[in-house]
C-alpha cells in the first residue's frame, strides 16, 4: 500500500496533490533498480509484525502507546509481473494500527510505486471503478483524475495481484476465465491514538489492470462473452519476511 503525497494528513482532505511522473515509455519497461522496497526504520520489530497474531502478545492494541511494543502495521508484499519478474511494496495489514513510521515510509516510497503503476497502465490499459459505471483508462494520471472526480481524496493505495483463474459453472453451463490482473484500491487514513487507521466505510473506487479481458464461454455453443463482473479469482498474497532478499527480480 502506498501513500499519496501531499500536505499534512490533517489538511490533506482538501489539498490532494497529483504529482506528474515523467516516464520514457521507450526505455526499459521496469528497471531492476526500482523493484525493491525501501527498508523499514523499525526493522527489529518487523518479525513480530509478520510472525502471527499480535493480539496474543499484548491484547488488541499491541501497537498502542504504553504497551512497549511498537509493531509496524505494514509488511512487505510481493507483486508478480510475469513468471520471472516481481516487485515489492509495503502493504497495510487490515485492522492493524499504522505507526507514524509506517506512514512516513509509505509516503517516501510513493514515487517508486507510482512509476511502476504508470508503466503497467501504459502497457495494458485499465478499467476505472467508481460510483459511475466502469470506464477504460489509458494512463495513470487519468486514473487519479477520475478518483478526484469521484469526490475521494485518497491517502493510500492498495494493490492486489490476481493470477489466472478458470472455473466451470455447471448450473449455468459455462466456463468463466479471469486472466491475470492487478486490482488497485484507494483509501483514506484517519488519525487515531498512537497512529493512523484506514477509514471505514470507504467509497467504492479503484482501478483494474487486465492482461486480457475476462470472459465466459458457453459449454454447448462455444460462444464467448466478455464479462468484468465474474469475481471468481482470489488475490495471490505473497508476504515475505523483510530479512529475506526478494527473489525472482530481473
Amino acid at each position: 500500500m502506498l501513500l499519496i503525497p501531499g500536505d499534512e494528513l490533517s489538511s490533506k482532505k482538501s489539498n490532494f496533490i497529483v504529482r506528474s511522473v515523467v516516464v520514457n515509455e521507450a526505455s526499459l519497461f521496469i528497471s531492476s533498480e526500482i523493484m525493491n522496497a525501501p527498508e523499514h526504520p523499525l526493522t527489529d520489530s518487523l518479525e513480530l509484525s509478520i510472525s502471527g497474531d499480535i493480539k496474543e502478545q499484548k491484547g488488541d492494541n499491541a501497537s498502542a502507546p504504553g504497551y512497549g511494543l511498537r509493531i509496524p502495521g505494514i509488511v512487505k508484499r510481493i507483486i508478480p509481473i510475469d513468471n520471472s519478474t516481481s516487485w515489492a511494496y509495503w502493504w497495510c495489514v487490515p485492522g492493524r494500527l499504522l505507526l507514524p513510521e509506517d506512514v512516513a515510509l509509505l509516503q517516501s516510497d510513493y514515487n517508486r510505486l507510482e512509476s511502476i503503476l504508470t508503466k503497467l497502465v501504459w502497457l495494458w490499459g485499465g478499467r476505472f471503478i467508481g460510483v459511475e459505471p466502469s470506464s477504460n483508462v489509458n494512463n495513470w494520471q487519468q486514473v487519479l483524475k477520475l478518483v478526484r472526480e469521484s469526490k475521494l481524496n485518497p491517502d493510500v493505495v492498495d494493490i492486489d495481484f490476481f493470477p489466472l483463474t478458470v472455473r466451470t459453472n455447471e448450473a449455468e453451463g459455462n466456463i468463466g476465465v479471469e486472466p491475470a490482473h492487478w486490482h488497485i484500491e484507494f483509501f483514506q487514513l484517519e488519525a487515531t491514538d498512537g497512529g493512523y487507521k484506514l477509514q471505514e466505510p470507504k467509497n467504492a473506487c479503484g482501478c483494474q489492470i487486465w492482461t486480457r479481458p475476462p470472459f465466459i464461454k458457453q459449454l454447448d455453443t462455444g460462444e464467448a462473452t466478455i464479462r468484468y463482473d465474474l469475481g471468481i479469482s482470489q488475490p495471490l498474497d505473497m508476504t515475505t519476511p523483510p530479512w529475506q532478499a526478494l527473489s525472482g527480480i530481473n
